[in-house]
């Protein structure tokens, strides 16, 4: 299928697990590669400054791990599933755009292990339909 293209705004990644809350994970092994969603990305604009959790902290699922400070707003960042951190990206500590410029790359937040059940999380083409209901809605 490939990667999907919403409103000529918005890129799916293809291979990708999505949350309601526009957060994306990439299972690698036993671990979680975490990150928020190009759609997030985009509607929170330029980036100022990430609060990350420390490696251990535990988290249920839909918990608050973070926060992300943009010009537009301050918005939380949640748990996808019940789980442990296991890695930061303390390089986004210092600067946070990684997040907007490579969401899918160079801008992953976390990595994590699972503690609990995935079956809640989104397929592409589930994600892209959420996406385009709260783009119809208006609430993006």
């Amino acid at each position: 299928m490939g990667d999907i293209r919403v409103k000529d705004k918005y890129t799916v990644k293809e291979g990708l697990l999505y949350t309601k809350e526009s957060e994306w994970v990439l299972q690698e092994g036993d671990i979680w590669i975490y990150g928020l969603s190009n759609y997030a990305s985009v509607e929170l604009g330029e980036l100022a400054y990430v609060e990350l959790p420390a490696v251990g902290d535990t988290f249920g699922n839909e918990d608050s791990m973070g926060i992300v400070e943009a010009l537009k707003a301050v918005v939380d960042f949640y748990s996808p599933f019940d789980c442990e951190v296991v890695e930061v990206n303390s390089d986004l500590e210092d600067d946070a755009s990684p997040i907007t410029e490579d969401c899918y790359g160079e801008g992953w937040i976390l990595k994590l292990k699972a503690t609990g059940p995935i079956d809640h999380l989104f397929n592409i083409e589930d994600y892209v339909k959420l996406i385009e209901k709260k783009i119809e809605e208006g609430s993006h």
